[in-house]
C-alpha cells in the first residue's frame, strides 16, 4: 500500500483501513508511503499477488513506477493469480520462486 486514497476506493478494506489504521481521511496524504517516494534510495524489490483484492496491484505498480523515474533501482514481479497470502498459501511454484528472489535481492544488495 503506498497511496491511502486510491486505495479507500480499490481495496476490500480500504475504509476500513484508512479509519481504523490512519485515522480517517485527514491523514489519508502524510501517512501515505507515496508522498514520500522521492527520498526513498533503497534497491527495492517487490513481489505481488495479481490477484491480491487487500492491496491491489496498482499499489504496487504505482510504487514501482515512481522509484524507477527516481532512478532507484527496482525490480517488481507479479504472480498470476497470486491472492494477498500468495506466499503462504499459493502454488508452491509462487513460494519457492518468492523465497529464491528474496535471498538473491538480499545477497546482491547487501554483499
Amino acid at each position: 500500500m503506498c497511496d491511502h486514497h486510491s486505495m479507500r476506493a480499490s481495496s476490500d478494506l480500504g475504509v476500513f483501513l484508512r479509519d481504523v489504521e490512519i485515522g480517517g481521511s485527514a491523514n489519508a496524504v502524510g501517512l501515505s508511503p507515496i508522498t514520500y517516494v522521492n527520498a526513498v534510495t533503497t534497491p527495492s524489490l517487490i513481489l505481488h499477488g495479481q490477484d491480491d483484492q487487500r492491496c491491489p496491484l496498482a499499489q504496487a505498480e504505482l510504487w514501482y513506477a515512481r522509484l524507477r523515474d527516481n532512478g532507484v533501482p527496482a525490480k517488481m514481479v507479479v504472480y498470476p493469480g497470486g491472492s494477498h497470502l500468495f506466499i503462504l498459501n499459493g502454488p508452491l511454484s509462487h513460494r519457492r520462486d518468492y523465497n529464491q528472489r528474496v535471498v538473491e535481492w538480499v545477497t546482491r544488495h547487501t554483499a
